[in-house]
């Protein structure tokens, strides 16, 4: 998928054992781990175990992150358990180039993650988690929809405190009725609003080539 908006163009795409070395390179950082579930640096077998596994899951489906101006990937994102039940699925992102951050890398990403959980697997809602001290990561995911609806005060240990992680839903605009038959919970009401808008802009600016 390409998303082209008026800041940024990215190409979400495949990933390729060639992509690995790239991933080792940047997990070394602590830096990026402050916002993930890891501590410590992947080796290159550690990681092609995890591509083996990824490329040939069918609860998920993930994209390597390439921006325009960048000759390789410099993140992931992905949509995860696509084969419950309930309609629903959960999401995941990380830009493991800290060059890229803040120039509108994740949004693009959401954008197109997003039409593609609604629009290609028929998801009516979609879940995800930011760390609190990440405000632009729940930035970029509130502008597409999402809510927080929750927070785990104590989820992870860095720097010598506890860390608190927000827990967010998003839903489709047109299929909350199936979780709430007796009306929209006002909490929810603004990200719903901002996610009609976010599917309508990504149906102008995702192609898939």
């Amino acid at each position: 998928m390409q998303v082209t908006t008026k800041k940024i163009s990215v190409l979400l795409r495949p990933g390729t054992k060639e992509d690995i070395p790239e991933l080792v390179k940047h997990f070394s950082s602590m830096r990026v781990h402050m916002y993930t579930q890891g501590l410590f640096g992947q080796t290159l077998e550690n990681e092609l175990e995890w591509y083996d596994k990824t490329r040939s899951s069918q609860e998920g489906c993930t994209w390597f992150i390439q921006p325009q101006g960048s000759k390789v990937a410099i993140g992931v994102t992905s949509l995860h358990k696509i084969d419950t039940w309930d309609g629903g699925c959960s999401s995941g992102i990380i830009i493991w180039d800290t060059n890229w951050w803040g120039k509108g890398v994740a949004s693009a990403a959401h954008l197109a993650r997003t039409l593609f959980a609604a629009d290609f697997l028929n998801k009516y809602s979609i879940r995800s988690s930011v760390r609190e001290d990440n405000q632009a990561s729940r930035k970029a995911l509130e502008k597409v929809g999402y809510t927080v609806w929750g927070t785990e005060p104590v989820d992870a240990y860095r720097s010598g405190k506890w860390i608190k992680t927000h827990q967010l839903k998003w839903f489709r605009p047109d299929k909350h009725q199936f979780y709430f038959p007796d009306g929209l919970p006002e909490l929810f009401t603004p990200g719903v609003a901002r996610a009609k808008i976010a599917l309508q802009t990504a149906r102008q600016v995702v192609e898939f080539i």
